[in-house]
């Protein structure tokens, strides 16, 4: 540990840190002290010595920051300099003032420190304190000069900038070099000191700095120096020059100053040459004495090649050869210079060339004439060598490179032409040389080499300067000059004509390579500045090119001709360059007759080889050339080879006839060139010829746009005439017309577009696009697309460019090919192009033109636009659905701005609500067309409202959308119409479940719903539903309750039809997992509810008091009107209404003054019996009491012929029942009115006995009476459920004898129970009350006080075998009689009922089934047992959650009976067997394995860890639950056994691997985080901690038979509920399967259990052991909950020792260890052995903790017994199995165990003993 880390004794006052020991020392002294640091730099002062003045007005926060500053820890110093600058802002200026002297000798060393942070914050301080102290920074001036002029040449540019913001906050700039010169001697001897007498050792501590950085700081400091050297002779006046001229003088003396020249290091010699530069050019006289030395060093170097060096070197030498002229003398140019300039130039300035190459110039021209000599062998050399560094690489592919180079070479080829324009002999050799071999050169190398970038730069420009120099001087009166340039200029033109004319014959295949290159050579002859221009665009589109290139193989047609269409879009940028350039200069600028003649002579080229070949890039080519020359001479050339072409004249004779056709002026020759060349080709145009097609129409448009601006206005409405009516591609005539409406002149053009021609042609090519969808020219149709928009779209005033009259055939057309795009039959794609184009324009047009909804056409286009985006058009893209409904929302917001939402009947709104509703009702949708026309009207009603005009309160925008939605809703009688079309299914969940009563019972209903056609009141209200449903309040429509009222009733309505059909009760909520038989109802019943129940949510929750008394009322009034599923609706609003803040008002409606009171009970009908029903849950107690008394004193009196009657006693107990059910009947403490009516019913048996159906076939009794029996029974369950206490000895009597009779009457005729939905209703009441009633009296945890003494006696010994024995062989045969696969809702609701009677069955009644035999041979389990068991294992294979979870239950209750018998059964086995396997029970075992099978191949491909889910109801759900149950149960038996028995069935877990299978399935089906679905639901109210959180290994899984369905959570919580039991019951085998997992899965099992199941193991652990049932003799057990800990102490006479076994974090997986506590009598050998006996138990045993140590007691008992240990295992009892040793040695009489005995013979190999070795 270093010594900043060891721990500080207590009490010692001693700072960890020199800053705080010399805050300490400050402290203490009282700030008196004789020092203020020490120094880090040998040689210097180590410290600064204290005056007593000093030392008065120095401050002490200032003396202690000073401190710090003296410090060598860099974080020290910065935080010193920090606090050193708050200072100085804080305290006054005389306090600042005062620490001058000592700042003064600081900032010398804090200037160059090594750590360029502490630099940059040192000049930041210093500016600080410059500011605060301004002038009284004179007197100190001297010495802070110098390391101030330092820092601002500093080498780190932040230290830089910010020393140079503080000599700048001190000085202004005139005051500047005064300041500098003022202190310029003490500044020269500072930095003199730092060249020549510090060294990397001197200015560093080799004791705090490497070598590394003592060397960097000095090459630092000498650099800086030489720079701020430099900086002083550049900024100082001539009078302190003089004065430190004799100091210059001495350091350029000095010969350490030479050796910088040649350093290794760049930066030093970049500050070498730059500080002779400074001297050369502010002190010549000083530098003139150094000739000698300074010409070498400078011009000796030319061939730097440092990227650090080169700048300072050339601008040096520049300064030398300008200044001091006769510093050649002192070279030799030949030997010492040249050859360095020639490497420079050869290898193209060494990267350099952007920087250095501007210099060339300058440099050639100071080159003394004697080594230039007569020239031509310099300037050859010269500009040869400049030629091969053009070549590199380097230069030709870096652009700033090759710019720097061809600017350079051109500059320096012009200069040296002006000094030789002569005709003397030398002069015209140079001439000659410079022209041939070099300008020439370049020109050819950057047209023809493929490669060359030349063309790129301004190589171009440079030579037209250079022709323009050269015209220049042939006019001037230089008789020297001018026949000099003549003849230059004639070289030129020629070659330049040869060079064109060449490329242009000779490579025609190629031109197209070359075109770009030439023309932008005559652009650049015509216009240097355009020039630019268009080669900024070639760059543009070769960025085009490029991306076409490279995506060339992976895209389409269309998509390269889309590519190919943005190119030629940049294309006519570059043509609009071009024609601007040349039309500019043809009438303002004078063109030259040799440039004239060269256009001329390249356009006969040109036009010859376009019309002799149709060579495509020699007419892209005259296109070109036509817009850069739009003048006389070229229209000409252009009709003469046009003539002798069709006179068939060879090309040579029509070159030398030229000048036949000639005109005037260039409008005549322009429109006699269009009428003769241009127009037919423009005939012969086929937009649909490929890429090559489109290149000439583009070409041939430029043409066109040429000769346009060139004719006079009179001739340009007839040419675009001719253009129009005679071109077969509508491209020609587009693309035409959008380059003019690029230019500035295009008047005429407005007027043109509103003519007759223009608007048939559009008409025309809208007629025959339409009727042509299914054509493949999509070439054709795209350009004719494109030329419609074109017409469609807008001018500068709002207004479309054709006129409104084919405006509006146009627009007709498209709503004609609208609709038929809905008839099948024509070719997709191109119909989905065509209504692409068409939503386009037609967003344009809606949006650009001003009152377009004026024009009748637009509102029907509109319609057609919206009807295609409602329909269910399945092949429609989304992308192209999105354009559609952006193009009918832009006109309806239109339309809606322009008309104020004024709705008409002939109006395009009117329109679309009235095709909505007629949609809705006139055909048959499925759910997602609902959906989908929901949607497309919510979209209009809110574009409509977000259209109308915002005014505040006025309710036009609502009443606008009020109006809207109520042409699209039915009226009443619609609605009313529709609700009988309804399927009556619904009823029989109503009558399963007993949530209305029937007197006289309906017909059973047919299955007549469809399972794809909805009705109509379904399709209504899902439309609604998803028009409605919850939205962003920005989307949310607004609504009033008097306009939905009805629309409310009616989506409530429906719900309840939905729940009907799907077996649902009405409280229900709509889940998106439902039983079985909904499976075979069709799918939008649960679709259609779930939307209705949400939207219906949030609905009702915007309702006021008043709203929901008007809604109820009207709920109530048809519930009375109709009943059925009327009366479950208002059960559904009042359900709502109680859950609204309006019901917790003060005006809350009352429900029973609502329906009439009292009144409404004298005069019972079925409708009004339904509305009580649904109406009595929602009373106040005080009104359900008065209905109840009112009920029962007309029952009382009621005759047994009533009975049966809906105002007699059917009607009377469906409405107490309903009474007993109230949510608060505890209130109600009346319970003698419920005992009169039991008495009642009493009497009724007594006296009507037939009418009760006891021990009757069901399917033989009167059907009136199955009803009232019904109701009796509904009424008994409440009875004997809310009064149980209450009820005498003869009331218990009469309800469970009649129980028993209604059971026999059930199963008189199974097979037909479900056959009549009355019987199945009568019957699952019957086990409905069976249930009730077993929970009651056979379930010992229920305590119920004031019952009969023998009541529970006479439920265990009579009813309860009456009841159970009946039906459990009514369960199975009824399995066996029903397809699972195929339930109806009866079936379902039966099985239910029943299996939830069923799992109540005692142990006992199972036993002692009556079941038919099922027997496997060589089962030791007697007969009943194994009847059971394989009767009731196969259940947990069915595919019925209720069915699977009833065998479960009942199949629990006898698996401690199979472990008694499998103890006796290995108890009567053989003794000497050495190892006996036990198995599962025969059909628990085939369970086990087939559900193995079953498992591996759902989860075989699945990663241990990843937690699959399964969907409930599914085949794999239920295979899954069956898994899970059958292991179960498997480890119930396992948990009964006993220690002994739980080896042998471990046995064949081992072998079979069962355990291991077991644990990967599960956790790929427990959930990574196994929160209980209580503790989701409760964490938004209470934060859960780690000890109280609720987990789904906290509690048990539900195992609820009813109102039960099955979830994917389920599956996960039964699966933590294995894998916790797994771990309870199998620690051992769990353990051994962890640790043989790799490094993924290990990890991942270790976490997940510590974290969620072993503090839940761990304290079921302790408490079993703090409530251990039964004392050990000789052995106290005790735990310590806190510490995980169980403390053992066992005690025999005089021995006693104490075990304390600590359980791991990660329990069971971790090893339990087990430590020693006191011993008292026991050796240290036999401590140890018996400490290895109990971990060993405790690791490999299955069981508990406390189960170890019985074992290991046991095993010590029998030590002290006497009985020996297996000299194998060293242990009496067998760690497995738990037998004695009994296997003797006859030769050493030694024991072992017959297990250990056995192994020692199988891995040995032997049958010898293992101590004596003698035959055993």
């Amino acid at each position: 540990m270093s010594g900043r880390q060891k721990q500080r004794t207590k009490g010692n006052v001693k700072p960890s840190s020199s800053a705080r020991t010399a805050e300490l020392m400050a402290r203490e002294s009282g700030g008196a002290m004789g020092f203020i640091g020490f120094g880090t730099m040998s040689g210097d002062l180590g410290y600064v010595p204290q005056t007593q003045d000093d030392d008065s007005q120095l401050d002490g926060d200032f003396r202690m920051v000073l401190r710090k500053l003296t410090k060598k820890d860099v974080v020290t110093k910065l935080k010193a300099l920090q606090e050193f600058g708050t200072l100085c802002k804080e305290k006054d200026r005389d306090t600042v003032t005062a620490t001058l002297p000592h700042w003064s000798r600081l900032y010398g060393r804090l200037t160059i420190d090594h750590d360029k942070r502490v630099r940059e914050a040192t000049q930041q301080t210093f500016q600080l304190l410059v500011e605060q102290v301004k002038r009284n920074l004179a007197p100190h001036l001297r010495s802070l000069m110098g390391p101030w002029l330092l820092a601002q040449c500093d080498t780190y540019p932040a230290a830089k900038t910010n020393a140079r913001a503080a000599f700048e906050c001190a000085f202004p700039l005139h005051k500047q070099p005064d300041a500098i010169g003022f202190c310029s001697v003490q500044v020269i001897q500072y930095l003199q000191g730092n060249l020549f007498k510090e060294t990397p050792t001197t200015l560093s501590d080799a004791n705090t700095t490497t070598p590394e950085e003592q060397e960097e700081k000095y090459l630092r400091v000498i650099s800086s120096s030489m720079l701020a050297l430099g900086e002083l002779v550049a900024m100082v006046t001539e009078k302190y020059l003089a004065k430190v001229s004799e100091q210059l003088a001495e350091i350029l003396g000095d010969g350490k100053l030479w050796k910088m020249g040649k350093h290794q290091s760049p930066m030093v010699r970049a500050a070498f040459f730059s500080l002779l530069g400074s001297i050369c050019k502010y002190v010549p006289s000083v530098a003139e004495t150094h000739f000698a030395r300074i010409s070498p060093a400078l011009l000796g170097n030319l061939d730097e090649s440092e990227s650090a060096v080169v700048s300072s070197l050339w601008e040096a030498v520049l300064i030398l050869v300008s200044q001091l002229p006769d510093c050649w003398s002192h070279v030799n140019p030949r030997k010492a210079v040249l050859p360095k300039l020639w490497s420079f130039l050869r290898n193209g300035g060494h990267g350099y060339a952007a920087t250095i190459f501007p210099s060339l110039l300058p440099f050639l021209s100071k080159i003394p004439a004697d080594v230039i000599g007569d020239g031509v062998a310099f300037y050859g050399e010269f500009f040869g060598h400049l030629k091969t560094g053009l070549c590199k690489d380097s230069v030709s592919k870096t652009p700033l490179e090759l710019e720097a180079v061809v600017k350079a070479y051109m500059e320096c080829l012009r200069y040296v032409i002006s000094r030789n324009l002569s005709m003397e002999e030398n002069c015209t050799k140079i001439q000659n040389l410079l022209i041939e071999d070099h300008i020439l050169v370049l020109l050819e190398s950057s047209i023809v080499e493929y490669n060359s970038h030349l063309s790129t730069t301004s190589l171009y420009s440079q030579t037209t300067t250079l022709i323009s120099y050269l015209q220049k001087q042939t006019i001037t009166d230089q008789s020297e000059a001018s026949p000099a340039a003549n003849n230059i200029l004639r070289l030129l033109w020629d070659n330049i004509t040869k060079l064109c004319l060449t490329q242009i014959d000779a490579h025609a295949e190629a031109a197209s390579e070359l075109i770009d290159r030439i023309v932008l050579l005559l652009c650049n002859l015509v216009s240097p500045e355009r020039a630019e221009q268009l080669l900024n665009s070639q760059k543009k589109v070769s960025g085009v090119k490029f991306d076409l290139e490279e995506n060339a193989s992976g895209i389409r047609k269309d998509q390269m001709d889309d590519q190919f269409e943005r190119s030629k879009v940049e294309s006519q940028e570059r043509t609009e360059v071009i024609a601007g350039a040349a039309i500019g200069v043809a009438y303002v600028a004078d063109i030259s007759d040799d440039l004239v003649e060269l256009a001329c002579r390249v356009t006969n080229s040109a036009m010859m080889a376009a019309k002799a070949n149709s060579s495509l890039p020699h007419i892209e080519f005259l296109s070109k050339i036509v817009a850069i020359f739009p003048i006389t001479s070229v229209f000409d050339e252009v009709l003469n080879v046009n003539s002798c072409h069709q006179s068939d004249v060879a090309s040579a004779e029509s070159s030398d006839q030229k000048s036949a056709i000639s005109h005037d002026n260039v409008h005549a020759a322009a429109m006699e060139c269009f009428q003769q060349v241009f127009s037919p080709w423009v005939l012969n145009l086929d937009g649909d010829g490929g890429s090559d097609m489109k290149q000439e129409t583009e070409s041939v448009v430029d043409m066109l746009h040429v000769v346009l601006h060139c004719v006079e206005n009179v001739h340009k409405a007839a040419i675009l005439d001719e253009i129009c009516c005679n071109t077969r591609s509508p491209l020609v005539l587009h693309k035409l017309v959008t380059k003019i409406q690029a230019q500035p002149d295009r008047a005429f053009l407005s007027a043109w577009l509103k003519s007759a021609k223009f608007g048939e042609k559009v008409v025309a090519l809208a007629d025959s696009l339409c009727h042509m969808m299914a054509d493949s020219q999509s070439a054709i149709r795209k350009q004719s697309w494109d030329l419609i928009s074109l017409g469609l779209s807008t001018d500068a005033n709002g207004e479309p460019k054709m006129n409104a009259v084919y405006a509006e055939k146009v627009l007709l057309k498209f709503t004609e090919a609208l609709q038929s795009s809905k008839v099948k039959g024509h070719h997709e794609e191109q119909t989905h192009n065509a209504v692409s184009f068409i939503c386009d324009v037609a967003s344009h047009f809606f949006s650009g033109v001003e009152g377009c909804m004026v024009i009748k056409s637009t509102e029907k286009l509109l319609f057609a636009l919206f009807q295609i985006g409602c329909s269910d058009t399945s092949t429609l893209s989304e992308a192209l659905r999105e354009k559609i409904n952006s193009a009918w929302k832009t006109g309806v917001s239109v339309l809606v701005k322009q008309t104020g939402g004024l709705m008409t009947e002939d109006g395009v709104l009117h329109t679309v609500a009235s095709w909505i509703k007629m949609t809705l009702l006139s055909s048959t949708h499925a759910l997602h067309r609902c959906h989908h026309l929901a949607q497309a009207v919510h979209t209009l009603c809110v574009t409509v409202l977000t259209s109308l005009p915002q005014c505040e309160d006025d309710g036009s925008s609502l009443h606008t959308i009020e109006e809207l939605l109520s042409i699209m809703m039915p009226t009443s009688e619609e609605w009313e119409a529709n609700d009988k079309q309804l399927s009556q299914q619904w009823q029989v969940s109503v009558l399963l479940n007993s949530a209305l009563t029937y007197a006289s019972l309906p017909p059973t209903p047919k299955s007549d719903i469809k399972q794809d056609d909805m009705p109509t009141s379904v399709i209504l209200s899902a439309f609604i539903a998803s028009l409605l449903e919850a939205r962003d309040d920005e989307q949310r429509l607004p609504w009033q309750y008097d306009f939905m009222e009805s629309t409310i009733l009616e989506m409530v309505h429906t719900l309840e039809w939905c729940k009907g059909m799907l077996g649902l009760q009405s409280q229900t909520k709509v889940n998106t997992h439902l039983p079985p038989p909904v499976s075979h109802m069709p799918a939008y019943c649960q679709q259609v509810a779930l939307s209705l129940e949400t939207t219906l949510g949030s609905v009702l929750k915007t309702l006021n008091a008043g709203e929901w008394n008007a809604l109820i009322s009207q709920a109530i009034s048809k519930s009375f009107a109709s009943g059925g599923l009327w009366a479950l609706s208002l059960g559904n609003i009042l359900a709502h209404y109680e859950c609204s803040t309006s019901a917790s008002t003060q005006d809350k409606c009352n429900i029973y003054d609502m329906i009439g009171g009292p009144d409404r009970l004298t005069d019972m009908s079925e409708t009004c019996l339904h509305t009580l029903e649904s109406v009595i849950p929602y009373l106040a107690t005080d009104s359900v009491l008065e209905v109840l008394q009112i009920n029962i004193a007309v029952l009382i009196t009621t005759d047994t012929s009533m009975i049966s009657n809906i105002s007699g006693g059917l009607g009377l107990l469906a409405i107490i029942t309903k009474c007993c059910q109230h949510p608060q009947w505890d209130r109600i403490t009346q319970y003698d009115l419920i005992i009169s009516c039991v008495e009642q019913l009493v009497t009724w048996r007594d006296e009507w006995e037939q009418g009760f159906l006891f021990n009757c076939d069901l399917f033989e009794a009167n059907v009136e009476l199955i009803p009232v029996n019904t109701a009796i029974i509904r009424f008994l369950q409440q009875a004997i459920k809310k009064i149980p206490s209450s009820l005498a000895s003869h009331h218990w009597d009469f309800v469970l004898c009649s129980l028993v009779s209604w059971i026999q009457s059930c199963t008189e005729n199974i097979k037909d129970l479900t056959s009549s939905i009355p019987v199945a209703a009568l019957c699952c009441a019957v086990c409905d009350l069976l249930t009730l009633a077993s929970n009651l009296l056979g379930n010992p945890s229920v305590n119920i006080s004031n019952v009969p003494s023998n009541l529970a006696t006479e439920w265990n010994e009579f009813f309860s075998e009456a009841a159970f024995t009946v039906l459990l062989p009514v369960l199975v045969e009824l399995l066996d009689t029903i397809d699972l696969s195929n339930l109806t809702i009866t079936q379902y609701h039966l099985l239910q009922s029943l299996c939830e009677a069923v799992s109540h069955t005692p142990e006992e009644h199972l036993l002692d089934n009556k079941l038919p035999a099922n027997l496997h041979a060589g089962s030791w389990l007697p007969d009943n047992l194994q009847t059971l068991t394989n009767t009731l294992c196969p259940m947990l294979a069915k595919p019925l959650r209720c069915v699977q979870l009833a065998a479960y239950q009942m199949l629990t209750k006898v698996m401690s009976s199979i472990t008694k018998h499998d103890e006796e059964h290995l108890q009567d086995s053989s003794k000497d067997e050495e190892e006996v396997i036990l198995t599962p029970p025969p059909g628990l075992k085939d369970i086990l394995d087939s559900s193995e099978v079953l498992m591996a191949s759902l989860l075989g491909d699945v990663p241990v860890g990843e937690c699959v889910v399964m969907e409930p109801g599914s085949e794999a759900y239920h295979d899954t639950l069956m898994y899970m149950l059958g292991w179960r149960l498997y480890l119930a038996i396992f948990k009964a056994a006993s220690a002994e028995i739980r080896a042998s069935y471990a046995v064949h877990m081992r072998n079979t691997k069962c355990v291991e299978h077991l644990l990967e399935n599960l956790f790929c089906l427990m959930p990574q985080v196994p929160i209980s679905s209580r503790e989701s639901s409760n964490k938004s109210t209470t934060k859960s901690t780690k000890s109280n959180q609720v987990t789904m290994f906290t509690e048990e899984p539900q195992l609820n038979i009813k109102d039960c369905f099955p979830s994917s959570v389920e599956i996960q919580h039964q699966a933590c509920a294995v894998y916790l039991s797994s771990l309870e019951e199998l620690p051992a085998m769990v353990r051994q399967w962890w640790n043989s997992q790799d490094k993924r899965i290990a990890p991942l099992v270790e976490k997940f259990t510590g974290k969620y199941v072993s503090p839940v193991l761990c304290t079921r652990e302790l408490q079993g052991v703090q409530c251990q049932p039964t004392a050990f003799d000789n052995m106290t057990v005790k735990a310590r909950p806190m510490t995980w800990e169980v403390i053992a102490t066992y005690a025999v006479e005089e021995l006693s020792m104490d075990l304390v076994i600590q359980l791991a974090t990660n329990h069971p997986l971790g090893v339990i260890t087990v430590d020693s506590g006191q011993k008292v009598g026991v050796s240290q050998s036999q401590w140890r052995n018996w400490m290895l006996q109990l971990t060993t138990f405790l690791t490999h045993q299955n069981g508990s903790i406390l189960d170890g140590l019985k074992l290991w007691k046991r095993n010590v008992d029998k030590r002290f017994e006497g009985v020996d240990d297996c000299m194998i295992c060293f242990s009496v009892i067998h760690g497995s199995n738990y037998s004695l040793p009994k296997l003797t040695c006859k030769t050493c009489k030694k024991k072992f165990h017959s297990a250990c005995l056995y192994k020692w013979f199988s891995t040995s190999n032997q049958s010898s003993c293992p101590l004596c070795r003698s035959p055993f």
